[in-house]
């Protein structure tokens, strides 16, 4: 089966805005630049997410 993507997104901080992309490599793990930070919960040492953000979390 083959598709037609009609936007290329990535989200370089998860839950936190995404940004679109005229063209992206993509590898085994997904695409470039994708995911690759995320906020910590000080507290907890959990990672905060737009379903649960928790409190005091830093960069």
């Amino acid at each position: 089966m083959a598709g037609t993507a009609v936007a290329l997104r990535r989200y370089p901080v998860k839950s936190m805005l995404g940004e679109e992309l005229p063209s992206v490599e993509v590898a085994a793990t997904g695409l470039a630049g994708d995911r690759g930070w995320a906020l910590l919960d000080a507290e907890t040492g959990r990672v905060a997410s737009a379903k649960s953000p928790g409190s005091g979390a830093t960069c």
